[in-house]
């Protein structure tokens, strides 16, 4: 009996540690997604004010039901969460990060001499199964004159 029943656990622990750690589907290519919309309010707010640090803040606050969100100041000797390899081509970076680290949600504002060519290496070298048992639903990159927006999470957080 003690045989049958640690069999039915393992297997009841298997299961649930494969759909745990699944990907989900989820909606594609949709424009109200929670990057879409956080690459609009970057636009926005970028242009309004050049301060990268400013920007960061006003985004973690953003009203699209998201966690709680810290910024932090990122230099050149941080390793970046989401990347394959190491990102260095920047003058200044903050990232906005939620403060329960399993939540599949990574956002950095860069300061670049060459925005292009940093927005192309961030999207190449981008991880969206970064994070253990959670992925990425979406990633999205926006350029505005010398600022790059790095986005990767879940559509929403409603799930």
């Amino acid at each position: 009996m003690k045989k049958a029943l640690t069999l039915i656990l393992i297997i009841f622990s298997i299961t649930i540690i494969i759909t745990g750690c699944g990907k989900k589907e989820g909606p594609k290519n949709n424009d109200n997604t929670l990057a879409v919309n956080l690459v609009q309010e970057f636009k926005k707010e970028i242009t309004e004010t050049k301060d990268i640090k400013k920007v960061a803040k006003k985004l973690a606050k953003s009203d699209f039901d998201m966690p709680d969100l810290e910024v932090s100041n990122v230099s050149k000797a941080d390793y970046l969460t989401g990347f394959n390899e190491k990102i260095q081509d920047y003058k200044k970076a903050y990232v906005i990060a939620p403060t329960i680290s399993t939540i599949p949600f990574i956002a950095y504002i860069f300061e670049s001499d060459k925005p292009n060519e940093l927005a192309n290496t961030l999207k190449e070298q981008a991880n969206l199964r970064w994070n253990i048992c959670t992925e990425a639903d979406e990633m999205q990159v926006a350029v505005v004159d010398n600022y790059v927006f790095f986005v990767m999470s879940p559509t929403n957080f409603d799930d």
